[in-house]
């Protein structure tokens, strides 16, 4: 079926009469026989576009132990058939009020205006951020530290979170400088996830790099692309310029990116060149690709003693329904109702169900993941895949990792809990701004602290770096021909919210600062695809659900929950 939505309500309504006349239990039958959820999503257009499938989430307290006999409603799912991944990490969340990362933001860029002065006001910019001196810095963030960034790809925020990242890198190491002459430090800009078809993406990490590169390489500070092919790069970011497809037309586009490309300043991957005994901050700022998750989990399974700190941009958890902002318990799920209670409570539910009800909740789950999990050039489901990937290597291996989760929203709303729980509850961003010639804001707590802020950085800029950093900083909606680009008109319109910028701006501090709490994040890719589930099991007992690693993550292992209901 492909119905439109009035077409999809006719056949609710008489779904809902058949209910009534035939009974549930006949209606149940046919549903099964139908394809069980066919008759649910099938008609959902939002469905297709997501491959029917829903990646669902739970926050739950580490201490309750294992996630699926202490949650019955997620053991039920796992116990559907119709899980395809499930991963459950034990992350650090913090749950900042919208003032205060406001406040975190406009402090970070009052800091970076006044770091433009001088060499001495530079050197003293990371202890803005909280820090005593270079070696509690890079002892907690490590002498190398990797961006994932999408420059521009549907908005403007990365930019001013890898100037805020590259200026505290070479603060501390200038400030290292006075007794360690030759200290140097690495920034890794890796754009990957979009090398093979966003010619624009590509071409703004790129200028960024070499501006900052040429600004703060005096400073000890190294700034390096990770992109898989040169060549292949090269001959994407020309078609996107419209210019010959040679290093030095690049290089008389903006100084040094071509040399960059060619030279020493580009690597294809981040596995041969994992530090030994040390530490790595990973900055999730976009989707993942499967070959920047290759090289995590490569680290993971040295024996070299090296240590992610990751740092995500997206909320650990998500509602999957509709939760009034009264509510503080979390409400029971609608639709695993019908894919994974035991067949006896089906048949006792009650025959008014509203089967109308039950196709939005349905519908509510698709795509309701935060825009950073599901982006990428590749089709969702690899998307989704490689995503949980990196969740069982962080499940799988905990030692390696440090995951923290600082976490804001579009909105005021709750984190989803396991049923009956209380729910946490998370800020809404809370600034907008229109970034450009000058930065328009568009929203904010305290308008003009935001407008004086931003205003400051510009002028410092012009002053300070007026070929690198000022045209960075003024970089607005438009392409590099100086079109506007339609599917940038909301950001044109409303601003962005500078959702990475404002995780450096919290995160890139002592970790006692950040005021994190121990999580365990229930994940798990649902397919709600027509068919009966693969490998569902009727009757509960004892249930055991095996999830085989992907090839290049960890193929000797597996991750294996063992569920014990009542």
């Amino acid at each position: 079926l492909k119905l439109k939505s009035s077409g999809m309500r006719v056949v609710a309504a008489r779904s809902a009469r058949t209910i009534a006349g035939v009974g549930l239990g006949r209606f149940r039958r046919c549903m099964t026989h139908a394809g069980s959820m066919a008759g649910l999503v099938a008609a959902s257009s939002k469905a297709a576009k997501f491959s029917y499938l829903q990646i669902r989430s739970v926050l739950d307290d580490p201490a309750m132990g294992d996630g699926a006999g202490a949650d019955e409603t997620w053991a039920r799912l796992l116990a559907s058939g119709r899980v395809k991944r499930h991963a459950e990490p034990c992350v650090s969340m913090a749950l900042p009020t919208s003032a205060a990362a406001e406040a975190a933001l406009l402090d970070s860029v009052e800091f970076l205006a006044d770091a433009l002065t001088s060499q001495d006001a530079l050197r003293g910019f990371y202890k803005k951020f909280g820090w005593v001196d270079p070696a509690q810095y890079f002892g907690a963030l490590g002498e190398a530290q990797v961006m994932f960034v999408d420059t521009d790809h549907n908005d403007l925020d990365d930019r001013l979170a890898a100037v805020l990242v590259a200026y505290q890198m070479a603060s501390a190491n200038l400030d290292r400088r006075a007794k360690a002459a030759g200290s140097r430090c690495c920034l890794y800009l890796d754009c990957r996830t979009y090398e093979t078809t966003g010619g624009l993406t590509v071409w703004r990490t790129m200028r960024l790099a070499a501006r900052l590169r040429r600004d703060l390489g005096p400073s000890g500070l190294d700034i390096q692309l990770v992109l898989s092919d040169r060549l292949a790069t090269l001959q994407l970011v020309a078609g996107y310029l419209g210019c010959a497809a040679l290093y030095d037309a690049l290089d008389q586009r903006v100084p040094e990116t071509g040399a960059m490309l060619s030279g020493a300043g580009t690597v294809s991957n981040l596995k041969d060149r994992w530090p030994s005994n040390a530490r790595v901050s990973l900055w999730i700022l976009s989707g993942l690709c499967t070959c920047q998750v290759d090289d995590i989990t490569s680290g993971c399974k040295s024996t070299t003693g090296l240590r992610f700190v990751v740092f995500e941009q997206a909320q650990p958890a998500w509602q999957s329904m509709d939760v009034a902002p009264s509510e503080e318990v979390q409400p029971a799920w609608g639709i695993e109702s019908l894919i994974a209670v035991e067949p006896a409570k089906v048949e006792a539910m009650d025959a008014s169900l509203d089967v109308a009800a039950l196709a939005a909740s349905v519908d509510r789950g698709f795509g309701a993941e935060p825009s950073n999990i599901r982006s990428g050039e590749a089709p969702y489901p690899t998307v989704l895949d490689t995503y949980m990937q990196l969740q069982e290597a962080v499940a799988i291996c905990p030692e390696r990792f440090e995951y923290f989760c600082p976490a804001l929203a579009r909105n005021d709303g709750a984190l989803p809990a396991p049923v009956g729980q209380p729910m946490h509850k998370i800020a809404a961003r809370p600034l907008t701004v229109v970034p450009g010639e000058t930065y328009e804001v568009k929203k904010a707590l305290d308008m003009e602290r935001a407008k004086s802020a931003f205003g400051k950085l510009s002028a410092a800029a012009r002053r300070a770096a007026p070929e690198t950093l000022h045209p960075e900083q003024c970089q607005g909606t438009c392409d590099d021909s100086q079109a506007e680009r339609p599917y940038m008109a909301t950001i044109l319109r409303y601003g962005t919210f500078l959702s990475d910028a404002i995780l450096v701006a919290l995160a890139a501090r002592p970790v006692e600062t950040l005021r994190a709490e121990a999580v365990v994040r229930r994940l798990a890719v649902v397919d709600l695809n027509s068919g009966e589930a693969s490998g569902s099991r009727k009757g509960i007992g004892v249930v055991e659900v095996v999830t085989t690693v992907s090839s290049g993550c960890f193929p000797e292992m597996c991750c294996a929950t063992r569920t014990n209901n009542p």
